[in-house]
């Protein structure tokens, strides 16, 4: 994983960013549990665009609410241009999750958060990156959102769960 501009097209050093606290939006979508339908999992997320390069859902497996769910899996909840196959994700057990930001439910992004990546090197999850070196998104974004920046993209993913009732 390295820190990546869009804007100059190249990697920075760790030395090279700041980081500083931000205030963020949080936004909330459900997913349905495929083994068990009319069973649903609310995710918050500070970046909806990313849901297509999801390759799992994590949960604490010290969480009671949802420990039972893991080895099972969730439906995506955009449409995306892949195989029947990959449109469920796992549900993964990892102390990454914390029971007391968001819902305790994470997705996870291997290809764009560093701690998503951590977790999927943990489970042997893919990693699928669904943005080009410029910040827009490519093919693997599915068509509602390619060619779009990332946070065209973010609005469109937030409209696309709201027509798709996964909000």
């Amino acid at each position: 994983m390295v820190n990546w501009c869009p804007a100059s097209l190249t990697a920075l050093s760790d030395e090279e960013v700041i980081m500083k606290p931000q205030t963020g939006v949080l936004y909330y979508f459900k997913v349905e549990v495929a083994e068990q339908p009319g069973t649903w999992l609310t995710i918050a997320t500070t970046r909806p665009e990313t849901i297509p390069g999801d390759t799992a859902v994590a949960v604490n497996p010290k969480d009671a609410r949802y420990a039972h769910l893991i080895g099972k899996h969730v439906r995506r909840p955009l449409p995306v241009q892949i195989p029947d196959e990959q449109k469920l994700i796992p549900i993964v057990g990892d102390d990454h999750g914390d029971f007391e930001f968001g819902t305790g439910v994470l997705k996870v992004t291997p290809a764009h958060d560093k701690a998503d990546f951590e977790i999927g090197q943990r489970h042997n999850l893919p990693v699928v990156d669904i943005m080009n070196p410029d910040g827009t998104m490519n093919a693997l974004a599915g068509e509602i959102a390619r060619r779009l920046d990332r946070f065209e993209a973010r609005n469109v993913a937030v409209d696309a769960c709201a027509s798709w009732r996964c909000w």
